[in-house]
């Protein structure tokens, strides 16, 4: 067992220590950590760092609009009159109930603007967007996550003004926000991405859980340094002043173990991640040749704590980045060229199940239930003991079957909101400008399936089938040509194979074409020549 009463205090103090030159506070710190920000006092804040000594390191844009027409803002932190080798992305307040990401990301470019962390910006500029749901940050009630440990003037909403999870948007990336943020993958490029959550599952013993992208597609070497990365941040934080325990994301349940069954399928308990799809922002970003991280404060935690937690696993990212970071841009630039190298094959993965468990201690936590005056609401309080459990952890994902890409994939007279979603994504596409012969196969698709209930708006589409014997084939012209090996490959793969388990076909993007077989066509060779 081991006490944890004096973080509530270490976190505050952490996040209260300003220089006294009057610099700006966030909301958390002005209500006592009673309520957190909404939009307009987050620009405020911003604003009101201008008068700081180091405000020209911070300069501000606009990255889109939300569904209800707020902006969405962006900053950037970097020294002036200097180009980093390393670029860092991190979003907050996805899911606006969530918010110490919001509020620490506050914090850290108050810091910048008072000259903290340039030995951190000299290598790796960040960027920053406080409130990427803001929409859902402005829906705020105390009965929003009423079982958070805080704040008690209430929450926003998860679901952004459509009423879509931004989380599980990356693929069909229908809300403006998600448009927004492949834009900005796109215009930043940025080596590191991080998605700020907030987690209220099971009860456990850490401050904060993570995961690296858990997408078996995702570059092998990549995946490896990611996994490494989060290894080393927890090694630092548990030892760092004040310390924070940390681990991988995940929930206690009882499965069946021989497979991946079902919870409460009379097996033995363990800690169970969450998902491999590129729905989420993390794998999707991952599937890009680039580390992604994804961060759960603990919900039961003290609002003060969760804050002082996020702006501590932000920093320390970063800063191993910037420690190894000829490691990390060789790492990206060989990914790269693999993906963008037909010589070398790469196989693209489904049928996808958890990893063999590994047998790890994890912290067994408790809680307190205080009642909240007034009301009949409980929320719920992280208590100072906790205890290790030896158990099966299963953190990480593999594919049971795979494919090899081809060297291209075609589709004749294409969708034009199927071909928008790929441009979105960043897919290098082109068109042929005159008819083609090809040797192709098709997909023969011998069933569908689809859940009876909506999920986000879609009913999601499963196909069955093998491909065909190879034919020659007459492309006309006009057709869609994506070239298998490139850059993105891995991320086109999943968003174009039927196999893929989060495909454009998933979300009903080519359903009404596909009928005895899937539209997208695999070439073994290239035409001679293609315009």
């Amino acid at each position: 067992m081991q006490s944890a009463r004096l973080l509530p205090l270490l976190a505050a103090l952490v996040l209260r220590a300003v220089p006294a030159q009057s610099a700006p506070l966030t909301v958390p710190e002005r209500s006592g950590h009673e309520r957190t920000s909404t939009q307009t006092e987050v620009v405020q804040f911003l604003d009101a760092l201008g008068g700081l000594p180091h405000a020209a390191r911070l300069s501000r844009s606009i990255a889109g609009r939300s569904h209800e027409g707020r902006d969405i803002v962006v900053v950037r932190a970097a020294l002036e009159d200097h180009r980093a080798p390393l670029r860092m992305l991190v979003i907050a307040n996805i899911h606006a109930g969530e918010v110490e990401g919001k509020e620490a990301v506050q914090v850290l470019l108050r810091e910048v603007a008072q000259g903290m962390h340039e030995d951190l910006l000299r290598s790796c500029e960040l960027h920053v967007v406080p409130v990427y749901n803001a929409d859902g940050n402005e829906r705020v009630k105390a009965t929003n996550r009423a079982e958070q440990n805080g704040p008690v003037a209430g929450v926003g909403e998860r679901a952004n003004g459509q009423g879509l999870d931004l989380n599980r948007d990356f693929v069909k990336s229908e809300a403006p926000e998600t448009r927004a943020l492949l834009g900005l993958l796109a215009s930043v490029d940025p080596h590191v991405f991080m998605d700020l959550h907030t987690t209220n599952g099971s009860f456990h013993g850490y401050h904060l859980t993570w995961a690296p992208c858990l997408a078996p597609n995702m570059d092998p070497g990549l995946a490896a340094m990611s996994r490494t990365l989060l290894e080393d941040v927890r090694a630092g934080l548990q030892t760092a002043e004040p310390a924070f325990r940390t681990f991988d994301y995940g929930n206690f349940e009882t499965r069946d173990w021989d497979g991946g069954g079902a919870p409460d399928s009379g097996g033995r308990r363990g800690w169970w991640t969450y998902d491999h799809r590129a729905r989420y922002c993390v794998n999707g970003f991952g599937l890009r040749n680039r580390i992604g991280v994804l961060s759960e404060a603990y919900s039961y935690a003290d609002f003060a704590t969760r804050i002082a937690a996020t702006r501590a696993f932000v920093l320390a990212v970063q800063g191993w980045v910037v420690r190894n970071r000829e490691l990390v841009l060789e790492g990206i630039a060989a990914a790269d060229a693999l993906a963008a190298d037909p010589s070398r094959p790469i196989s693209f993965g489904y049928a996808t199940t958890f990893a063999p468990p590994e047998e790890l201690d994890v912290l067994v936590g408790e809680v307190d239930r205080i009642p909240v005056p007034g009301t009949e609401l409980v929320r719920l309080a992280m208590k100072d003991t906790f205890s290790p459990t030896r158990m099966p952890v299963a953190r990480a994902f593999r594919a049971t079957r795979s494919v090899e890409l081809p060297a291209a994939w075609v589709v004749p007279d294409p969708d034009p909101q199927f071909v928008a979603a790929l441009e979105r994504h960043g897919i290098r596409t082109s068109r042929l400008g005159a008819a083609r012969t090809v040797k192709a196969s098709a997909f023969a698709v011998t069933g569908k399936s689809k859940p009876k209930r909506p999920f986000q708006g879609h009913h999601e589409l499963v196909l069955k089938g093998a491909w065909l014997e190879i034919e020659d084939l007459e492309l006309p012209a006009g057709t869609l040509w994506v070239d298998a090996r490139q850059p993105l490959a891995r991320l086109a793969a999943t968003l174009l194979a039927p196999e893929s388990e989060d495909s454009l076909s998933t979300w009903n993007f080519l359903e009404d074409r596909t009928a005895d077989r899937y539209p997208v066509l695999r070439i073994l060779a290239a035409p001679t020549s293609k315009n």
